[in-house]
């Protein structure tokens, strides 16, 4: 579902991706690991036509995306990890609201509901709901407009233990809707809960990808990078 090749992307001097490559299949959870700074963030931005590579290749359900961004952002959405919904309306006039950008069908938005367990609080504003429903939210928006994709920036962070748990868990539910899931995390317990594949990536560079379950070296790997962090 998605091949990165050789990706470079620089800033001024500074070289936030270093020849990184990864591969994605089709309907996995797939987990980006690496702690702050290692490039996650980078990699997810450039995904979404956000930013642009400087040199390498990447392929997006068969599309180059150096060619045919636009495309490729009509089967993909992005959680990001700052909220991005209207505090002062409520829980079904910001669904309502983005439902209508995005020109979304009733069962999108009625899935969206459901998977993230808001219809109790629908008419709730959303500065009124808990951290762990504000992300809920923040992810039923995402879902709107049914894609094929899904990218999530970390969307656990800040939140309490109860509620990442149901988050974690309505993101594995995601396979049976054929969704393929990115899902970046500086946590091993998180990626080892909920994804098919893991890769470690330090210095926008690849140090490894394997399958959850037949990795032996992935938890070592990472604890080796974050000892001195």
């Amino acid at each position: 579902m998605i091949k990165v090749v050789d990706v470079v992307k620089k800033y001024g001097d500074f070289i936030a991706l270093n020849h990184l490559c990864f591969k994605v299949k089709k309907g996995s959870i797939f987990g980006l690991l690496g702690v702050n700074g290692a490039g996650k963030s980078t990699i997810l931005s450039i995904l979404n036509g956000l930013s642009d590579i400087d040199s390498g290749d990447i392929k997006v359900d068969g599309l180059d995306i150096k060619t045919n961004i636009k495309k490729i952002k009509e089967i993909s959405s992005i959680i990001p990890q700052n909220l991005a919904f209207y505090e002062k309306l409520s829980v079904k006039e910001n669904l309502d609201f983005f439902a209508k950008i995005q020109n979304a069908k009733k069962e999108n938005y009625d899935k969206a509901i459901e998977i993230n367990g808001l219809k109790d609080v629908l008419n709730q504003s959303a500065n009124s709901l808990s951290g762990g429903q504000k992300r809920r939210l923040n992810i039923a928006i995402g879902l709107l407009n049914s894609p094929k994709i899904i990218y999530f920036d970390e969307p656990t962070v800040g939140i309490d233990p109860k509620s990442r748990n149901e988050i974690l868990e309505s993101i594995k539910s995601y396979k049976d809707f054929g969704i393929t899931v990115v899902y970046t995390s500086h946590y091993m317990n998180e990626v080892a809960m909920i994804c098919d594949e893991v890769a470690i990536i330090s210095h926008g560079k690849l140090v490894m990808q394997e399958s959850i379950d037949k990795s032996t070296n992935l938890e070592r790997e990472f604890l080796e990078l974050t000892k001195d962090v």
